[in-house]
């Protein structure tokens, strides 16, 4: 069986940055199901994994077009420091897992101005060039309710797409 749209497929990997450090790991994570041709995976990984079969590895290079995006300037915007719970640490790098009017999210502190905090809501891995090297565990068809139920089931599961 190959690889192809709305296939569920398993996949070892490790997702490393520009210079060799790794970022995300199936050694820690576990390995990683998606379901292929909706949008979950990284498109560059969507792309080089279409059409191979169980067993096939790849390890490429992955563009920030490819991978989270190009950072968005427009991303980074000034808002109220009450809008972060009490007892949260406001400093330069602290990350807060969000959700707005865009969905899920993660953003960045660059900088606490008083009473105001600003914050990058790009992905912390946009304008990154990315290295995935992954091994195809397993694949099958998925079922039409897995399909319609997906993006539900996995989003508190998600690994190799942040």
């Amino acid at each position: 069986m190959k690889v192809t749209k709305n296939s569920i497929v398993t996949l070892e990997y490790v997702l490393m940055d520009s210079i060799g450090e790794v970022l995300e790991s199936s050694k820690v994570d576990g390995e990683y199901d998606y379901l292929h041709g909706i949008g979950e995976m990284l498109p560059g990984v969507e792309k080089a994994l279409n059409g191979l079969e169980k067993g096939a590895k790849i390890d490429i290079v992955i563009s920030p077009e490819d991978g989270f995006g190009i950072k968005n300037e427009d991303l980074i915007i000034e808002v109220e420091k009450d809008i972060f719970p009490e007892d949260s640490v406001l400093e330069t790098g602290v990350e807060f897992d969000v959700e707005d009017e865009d969905g899920d999210n993660i953003i960045t502190i660059l900088e606490v101005r008083g009473d105001k905090v600003l914050v990058d809501k790009n992905h912390p891995l946009a304008g990154e060039t990315l290295r995935v090297k992954a091994e195809i565990i397993n694949i099958r068809m998925a079922e039409d309710w897995e399909i319609e139920h997906w993006g539900h089931h996995h989003e508190e599961h998600e690994h190799c797409d942040h």
